[in-house]
């Protein structure tokens, strides 16, 4: 995706409304809280270990692929004591890609750091470790919340103009609806998820 139009703008604007109307009450508790859940782990793991909780929220976003998020923080803690106990990635099984895992343990060991490079993955850090709305998740499904489009997107890669105007666009309607950014993001998330999955059905 590149550099939305005025015209563009307006059109997803109008289909986060469409998206943000069809979600349930559950939908919307659910989301508010999904954040504040999330970083609430963080933080226990954090504590636990003895990990800072940027780098435990880094570790969660690298072993998120082809992850259930419930596993996914299994798999987080796992690798943080994992890390304090002086193991090594071989010696221990998680539910992602072995590059992931390894990347983990770099992140953990201070080799490796998410940067603004990969935006989705260091806004979800940000969102995650610390609840800032200065940042927005926007991956898959919030592009095919934005686009009202499902078959045709097949990944979260979207240009850094583009980035940028769909965070503005989103913090600023989330603000409407005296929503952190975060929180109407992740409704958004469960909204369009159940649309498209009755569609599919």
């Amino acid at each position: 995706m590149k550099k939305q139009t005025k015209k563009q703008l307006n059109k997803i604007s109008k289909n986060l409304d469409y998206f943000f109307n069809l979600a349930t009450k559950q939908d919307i508790k659910s989301g508010s809280n999904w954040y504040q859940d999330a970083n609430n782990i963080t933080k226990d793991i954090s504590s636990k270990y003895d990990v800072n909780p940027y780098k435990v929220a880094s570790v969660i976003s690298c072993l998120s692929p082809r992850n259930r998020w419930e596993q996914n923080l299994k798999d987080a803690a796992k690798v943080c004591e994992a890390f304090k106990f002086g193991l090594h990635p071989e010696d221990i099984k998680v539910c992602t890609f072995h590059t992931n895992k390894y990347k983990a343990f770099n992140i953990l060991a201070g080799n490796l750091e998410i940067t603004l490079n990969s935006l989705k993955t260091f806004n979800f850090v940000q969102n995650i470790a610390y609840l800032n709305d200065d940042y927005l998740t926007v991956d898959i499904w919030h592009i095919r919340a934005c686009l009202k489009e499902y078959r045709s997107i097949k990944n979260a890669n979207i240009g850094k103009v583009a980035y940028q105007q769909i965070k503005e666009l989103t913090i600023k309607k989330a603000e409407e609806l005296n929503l952190t950014g975060f929180q109407y993001q992740a409704i958004l998330w469960l909204s369009c998820q159940n649309y498209y999955n009755n569609l599919n059905n």
